[in-house]
């Protein structure tokens, strides 16, 4: 028995960690277009270097760079072993193959990802700025990640760090499934195997995907952000469902596709950078085990 259960795990740290440090700027700005005054990413882009320089763009970002690899490393270790157990002795993974494994991997990854988001929120949410000019900030102001972590367990203990489960359940257990879908769908178009793809083969793929399935769940995100930027002491939302029809009073249809240009423009090279590096540090384990001259040799025999 090979050690290739591992190699999935210790790429997708890899990538979770690139995608992180290309997204952040512009997660930053989707986020508050989400939760505070509307306003286009342009102004927003202004607004943030105006008063809280480059660094303003990367808040939040210490906490999610330490989880990410882990959310990611859960994600694709799951997936990668969940696809190879489904697809045994196939040809090829069929698409409910895909679908299931693509889903249980955003499950599994949900246990850290749901108070690393809600953590990076409250972060992001920390304008620099007055209320006159953004809407209602938060008003709690933290010092670090760690401090915020531990704010939110004194007022709201495990649940607490939990804010926002259900409707990121809601967003991500299928948009995962799409996602991964989607990046198998075009590279069996464009490129044959990852092992001899280009690099901008896979960038393109993992963007496109990232792109189409971030565009599908988009109104979950909106209210997963609303749920978790909202105060814990005076919420102003009972539950998802609250959310959503207090939203849609006060602000429309609309309100559900808002930060939708920014995050077109992350989803893009955000997803284009994990798989290139979960893709690049796979095929390199692979090669260390010898184990992409075997997968080769097998793709020869089938066809």
């Amino acid at each position: 028995m090979n050690n290739e259960y591992w190699f999935d795990f210790v790429a997708g740290w890899i990538g979770g960690c690139a995608g992180l440090l290309v997204g952040q700027p512009m997660d930053t700005i989707k986020v508050r277009q989400q939760t505070l005054k509307r306003m286009n990413s342009v102004n927003y882009a202004i607004s943030i270097f105006k008063y809280e320089g480059i660094r303003g763009f990367y808040k939040g970002l210490g906490f999610p760079l330490l989880a990410s690899g882990t959310l990611n490393s859960l994600f694709f270790g799951v997936y990668g072993n969940s696809i190879r157990w489904l697809s045994e002795g196939k040809q090829k993974p069929s698409v409910s193959d895909v679908l299931i494994a693509g889903s249980a991997g955003g499950v599994a990854q949900l246990v850290v990802a749901c108070p690393v988001d809600l953590i990076k929120i409250k972060m992001q949410m920390q304008t620099g700025s007055s209320r006159h000019d953004l809407g209602n900030s938060f008003e709690t102001k933290y010092r670090g990640p760690v401090l915020c972590l531990q704010d939110i367990y004194k007022k709201g203990g495990v649940a607490g760090c939990y804010t926002g489960f259900n409707s990121m359940f809601l967003r991500d257990v299928p948009s995962f499934g799409l996602y991964m879908l989607l990046y198998e769908e075009f590279t069996t178009k464009v490129i044959s195997l990852e092992q001899s793809a280009s690099l901008y083969a896979v960038v393109l793929c993992g963007g496109m995907a990232g792109l189409l399935s971030w565009t599908a769940i988009l109104p979950f995100d909106v209210i997963k952000s609303r749920i978790q930027a909202d105060c814990p002491t005076n919420p102003r939302y009972k539950n998802t469902w609250d959310c959503v029809m207090k939203s849609y009073k006060e602000e429309g249809l609309l309100v559900f596709t808002r930060g939708y240009c920014m995050m077109a423009v992350r989803a893009f090279p955000t997803n284009g950078a994990i798989f290139l590096a979960y893709v690049t540090s796979l095929n390199i384990l692979k090669d260390c085990f010898g184990l992409n001259e075997k997968e080769k040799e097998s793709q020869v025999v089938m066809t």
